[in-house]
């Protein structure tokens, strides 16, 4: 199975230049690719969460002005009635210990769960089949039980149905812990986005064989972990966030921060050993500052193709 999250710079740039952009709106388009696309989060909830944040602000200022509503709906351009609206929805979200719609740039718990619950409902014993479908002889079960990566969990293989089902007591877990409101039913374009990060993952795998009908799938790790691109998207992703908290006590001239911005041009048969140099020289400047216990910093940087404007 392939993954393509990556958009053709040609494409990303063309659809820049129609909506002619502002900062913001770069910021705004690039946070809705990272954590739809590339982050693997839905379109509603991507949309539910963009909604709190937007709530949460006018709350903020709301808080900021010494709650006075006429000044705060002035900012914000926002009727009165509405900001009272916000309030009251915040604080008594607030108060009765309720969970916000909010993204989670980690793994959602029906990821991170599936290999513990399906080793716990389909367990086999090593000298047990995995392969309990009825009709096959010994010799087919071992034939499709061959397919298995070595080290594979002990647990049964599962025809599709049993995936689906697992998969949906799995989503239903899932929403106990959010208030009834939030809840939503496992639909099939959630049952499809849930199996292809699981196959993605490699955390199961799909087993077709001439010897049945219908696909079968095998759990062959005992944890789930993102691989390869979807890990380096969590990364990113926290970086990001890190790096705006970094620029606001910039922008509020706080002591001990430091906005570093170089432009400049390079031979590109040097480009990479400029990369590396740069490295080392970091590495070495951090620990000649390094000290046990001392005040925590962090030193966050990027460096590549500069965008003209």
């Amino acid at each position: 199975m392939t993954h393509q999250s990556q958009v053709p710079p040609q494409l990303r740039q063309h659809l820049l230049e129609a909506i002619h952009p502002s900062p913001a709106d770069r910021i705004l388009f690039d946070l809705a690719l990272s954590t739809m696309k590339m982050g693997g989060h839905r379109y509603g909830a991507f949309l539910d969460a963009a909604t709190t944040a937007a709530k949460l602000a006018i709350y903020s200022t709301f808080i900021e002005q010494g709650e006075n509503i006429r000044k705060t709906g002035f900012l914000y351009h926002v009727e009165p009635k509405r900001i009272k609206a916000i309030v009251k929805e915040i604080e008594a979200t607030l108060a009765e210990g309720q969970s916000l719609k909010v993204l989670n740039s980690k793994e959602p718990y029906y990821l991170i769960a599936l290999p513990f619950l399906w080793q716990d409902k389909f367990p086999c014993g090593d000298d047990q089949p995995r392969v309990r479908i009825q009709g096959l002889t010994p010799g087919e079960r071992k034939a499709i039980e061959a397919k298995l990566p070595e080290g594979s969990p002990n647990a049964r293989i599962l025809d599709q149905v049993e995936f689906n089902e697992l998969i949906e007591l799995l989503h239903e877990v899932s929403q106990t812990d959010l208030p009834k409101g939030q809840r939503m039913p496992c639909s099939d374009a959630l049952m499809s986005h849930i199996k292809f990060r699981l196959l993605h993952s490699e955390t199961v795998i799909q087993i077709d064989s001439p010897l049945v009908d219908i696909p079968l799938f095998a759990l062959v790790s005992e944890s789930y972990s993102p691989k390869g691109e979807r890990a380096r998207v969590f990364a990113m992703i926290d970086d990001v966030a890190r790096y705006f908290n970094l620029l606001q006590a910039w922008v509020r001239e706080e002591e001990g921060v430091l906005r570093g911005v170089e432009v400049f041009d390079i031979d590109p048969d040097r480009r990479q050993a400029a990369l590396d140099e740069l490295d080392e020289l970091l590495r070495s400047w951090a620990d000649k500052y390094h000290q046990d216990q001392g005040f925590p910093m962090v030193l966050q940087f990027a460096a590549g193709t500069r965008e003209y404007d």
